[in-house]
């Protein structure tokens, strides 16, 4: 019996001595990996306000010029989204986040256009001329 406790007690050790020395191991990878993170956000963040200030810009001067175009022949409303480039990076995370950021933007310029169209389409009532007796 006292040679399994032996045994045990000193595989035990082993695996707990090669658990904690695993961590040390890990540590600079696990802080590399924190910085790599914190940059991305902060490219992220910094790309969301921007494309935020862009698409504000573009609900109020661009719209106008879609809902014209759109009432005019609805071909040419493509022209405005075809334009836009395609957004590349390095980090796969920050590249996937701005092109559905930039996604989100032309869909909602999209939707802004057809609202305003569709509202410039109703007929709105005119006044009847009373007739001279």
């Amino acid at each position: 019996m006292l040679k399994v406790t032996l045994k045990l007690s000193f595989y035990c050790v082993i695996v707990f001595c090669s658990g904690c020395s695993e961590a040390d191991k890990a540590g600079p990878g696990l802080e590399i990996q924190r910085v790599a993170d914190s940059l991305s956000e902060a490219r992220i963040d910094s790309a969301y306000a921007a494309i935020k200030s862009q698409c504000d810009t573009l609900m109020v001067y661009q719209v106008p010029q879609m809902v014209d175009s759109l009432l005019k022949d609805s071909a040419l409303l493509q022209t405005f989204f075809d334009t836009g480039k395609i957004y590349t990076d390095a980090n796969k995370k920050v590249e996937k986040v701005v092109r559905q950021l930039q996604a989100d933007c032309d869909a909602n310029l999209q939707k802004e256009t057809y609202r305003r169209a569709r509202l410039q389409q109703i007929l709105k009532p005119k006044q009847r001329l009373k007739r001279k007796v």
